[in-house]
C-alpha cells in the first residue's frame, strides 16, 4: 500500500468511454470527488466509433425471459432481471442527459420487426432502439472517423455533463495496476503520466472502464479458438482492466467471447477494418459476394442476423490434417457488377489512422488489396500465390462453387439459410477476390461483476472498493443483443458510479483535490 500519493480523489475511473464517463458522472451526482484517467490520446473508446444505436425495452418480464435464452445458462440469474429493468431505464434516463445540449433522442418502433430483439425468440417483441440524433450546432469531432454521428453526439452529451461537473478527465495517463492494503482492499491506482510513474489514492472506490481485449496478441492467442483475429478497436485496448484485476484476484468469465465477424486486414494499417453492411440485417439489401475456404469451397451464411457479430464463429474450424485453420483467412468473392455497386469496406478510426475507401474499390484494387482476373481460374491462380493462402486454393473448386451459387441465387433457396433478396449471381468478368479474417468489434470477456457492479474474486466474493463496467466483463456472455453494449454502459455506469460513492471514505475526509487540465486543448 502506498502511504505517499502523489493525488488524491474519492473515486477513480480507469477509461474515459462511456461506461466510464457516466459512472464519473453518477459517483459526482452522489456527493463523490472524481478523477477519470483515459490511456488513450482521445477520450470516447470504441463507444465513439460504435453506430450510437442503444437497446431499449417496453416491458421488464418479456425482455428477461428473452435475455435469460440468449444468455444460455452462462450468466448468473441474480443479474438478468435487473440488467432487463435497467434497459427500460434507459431511455427516461438518456432524455435527461440530453438536457445539457438540447440533444434530440430519436425513438425507433420495431417496424416491420426491425429493432426488435435479434433472435426470434419470447420477449423479442420488447425491445426497441434510441439514439442521440442531433445535437444543436454540433457537427462532430474532427478527430473521429465515425460511422455514424449518433455515436459521436452521445459522447458529446456525456463529455459536456463531465465538463459542466468540472470532472478532471486526464488522457494518454495510463492505468497501469491496482494499489491495495494489506487485506487486499484496493486503495487507488498507480498509472504512467508523462514519463513517470504517479499513484493516485481513492479514497472510496476504483471503477474500471478499461475496456477489453482486442489489441492484446497474447491474450486473444489464449482465450479465442482460431487464429489470427484482428480488431478495429483502438490500439490501446490491450486488457489492462482483465490483467490488473487478476493481480488482485478477479474471476474470469466469457472470455472466448466477441462481438465481430470477418473483415478486412492489411500491413500499411494497424487496425482491421469492417466490411460495409452492419446493424441488423436487412432481407432485402444485397451483399454481392459469396466467401469460400483457403481451398474455394463456400461454408456459411455470409449474411448473419447481426452482419457484423457471430459470422467469425464459422471461420474458427480447427483441421489437424493441414494443420491449422482451412476457412482463416477466408476470401470473399465478387463480379465487376458487385464491385461497383458501392465499397465493400467501412473503415472507422481515430486520430492519425484515418483511411478512406473508394466508392468503387477502384483504388484498392490498384493498391492490390483486391485481387482482380478475367476468369475464375486465373483468380485462383492469383489467390494460390498468396502466402496467406499456402498454396491451397482450387481452381476447379472455386469455379464450382460460384457455379453452385448461380443456381442457388436462381432457385432463391440457400441451404445455409441466406434470405433470397441478399442474393445475385456472380457471372460477370472481371471477377474480384480480398482475404478476409476473423474481425473483433469488441471483446466481451473480462472479469466477473455482481448487481452492483463490483468485482467477484475467485472464491466468489467481492473486491473491496473495486468495480468494472462496460465491455471489461460484459452481461453478455453467450449471444450478444446488437446495440446493447452502448445500453450496459448506460445501465452499469449508473449502477457503478452510485455505488462507489456510498463507500465509505476509509483515507481521510473527502474533499476536492488538483487534478490538472480538464481536457487536452482542442479535443472536446
Amino acid at each position: 500500500m502506498e502511504s505517499n500519493w502523489d493525488e488524491k480523489t474519492d473515486v477513480v475511473v480507469a477509461g474515459g468511454g462511456l461506461s466510464g464517463s457516466v459512472s464519473a458522472i453518477e459517483a459526482h451526482n452522489a456527493g463523490a470527488d472524481v478523477l477519470v484517467l483515459d490511456k488513450a490520446e482521445f477520450a470516447g473508446g470504441l463507444s465513439i466509433l460504435s453506430g450510437g444505436v442503444l437497446k431499449c425495452v417496453s416491458d421488464v418480464p418479456p425482455a428477461t425471459e428473452y435475455l435469460r435464452i440468449i444468455s444460455s445458462g452462462r450468466i448468473d440469474e441474480t443479474l438478468i432481471r435487473p440488467f432487463a429493468q435497467g434497459l427500460y431505464d434507459n431511455l427516461d434516463y438518456l432524455r435527461e442527459l440530453c438536457q445539457i445540449n438540447g440533444g434530440v433522442v430519436q425513438v425507433h418502433s420495431s417496424q416491420k420487426g426491425l429493432g426488435q430483439g435479434l433472435y426470434p425468440l419470447p420477449g423479442k417483441e420488447a425491445f426497441y432502439e434510441i439514439r442521440v440524433a442531433s445535437i444543436p450546432g454540433f457537427k462532430g469531432f474532427s478527430w473521429v472517423q465515425h460511422r455514424t454521428l449518433a455515436a459521436v453526439n452521445l459522447m458529446k452529451v456525456v463529455f459536456d455533463h463531465l465538463e459542466k461537473r468540472d470532472i478532471a478527465i486526464r488522457t494518454s495517463t495510463a492505468v497501469k495496476r491496482l494499489v491495495t492494503d494489506a487485506d487486499g482492499m484496493v486503495t487507488g491506482v498507480a498509472a504512467q503520466y508523462q514519463g513517470r510513474e504517479i499513484t493516485i489514492q481513492a479514497r472510496r472506490a476504483v471503477i474500471l472502464a478499461t475496456a477489453g481485449f482486442e489489441q492484446n496478441p497474447w491474450l486473444l492467442m489464449q482465450y479465442l479458438q482460431g487464429k489470427p483475429f484482428f480488431s478495429m478497436a483502438p490500439l490501446t485496448h490491450t486488457g489492462d482492466g482483465i490483467i490488473m484485476s487478476q493481480k488482485v484476484g478477479a474471476a474470469l468469465w466469457h472470455m472466448w467471447h466477441v462481438h465481430g465477424s470477418y473483415g478486412f486486414k492489411f500491413p500499411e494499417f494497424p487496425i482491421a477494418f469492417r466490411h460495409i453492411f452492419g446493424g441488423e440485417r436487412n432481407p432485402r439489401r444485397v451483399m454481392p459476394w459469396i466467401a469460400v475456404d483457403r481451398f474455394g469451397s463456400r461454408y456459411m451464411n455470409e449474411y448473419q442476423p447481426a452482419p457484423q457479430d457471430t459470422n467469425h464463429r464459422p471461420m474458427e474450424l480447427c483441421d489437424p490434417d493441414i494443420p491449422g485453420y482451412p476457412r482463416i483467412p477466408s476470401y470473399i468473392i465478387l463480379d465487376d457488377i458487385g464491385r461497383r455497386r458501392g465499397p465493400i469496406a467501412q473503415p472507422l478510426s481515430i486520430g492519425e489512422q484515418a483511411y478512406h475507401w473508394s466508392k468503387d474499390n477502384s483504388v484498392e484494387i490498384e493498391r492490390g488489396w483486391i485481387l482482380r482476373a478475367g476468369t475464375l481460374r486465373e483468380l485462383a491462380d492469383k489467390i494460390v500465390q498468396r502466402p496467406e493462402n499456402e498454396g491451397l486454393m482450387d481452381a476447379d473448386t472455386l469455379e464450382s462453387s460460384v457455379l453452385q451459387w448461380n443456381e442457388v441465387v436462381s432457385r432463391g433457396n440457400d441451404s445455409f439459410r441466406r434470405p433470397p433478396g441478399t442474393m445475385i449471381p456472380i457471372k460477370v468478368s472481371p471477377f474480384y477476390a480480398v482475404p478476409v479474417w476473423p474481425v473483433i468489434s469488441n471483446t466481451q470477456g473480462g472479469p466477473v461483476h455482481n448487481v452492483r457492479q463490483q468485482v467477484i474474486d475467485a472464491f466468489g466474493q467481492p473486491i473491496p472498493h473495486l468495480y468494472a463496467v462496460g465491455e471489461l466483463g460484459s452481461f453478455f456472455g453467450h449471444l450478444y443483443e446488437l446495440s446493447a453494449n452502448l445500453s450496459e454502459c448506460l445501465y452499469a455506469g449508473r449502477i457503478a458510479g452510485k455505488e462507489a460513492a456510498k463507500e465509505a471514505s476509509w483515507g481521510g475526509l473527502a474533499g476536492i483535490d488538483s487534478h490538472g487540465t480538464l481536457y487536452l486543448p482542442g479535443h472536446f
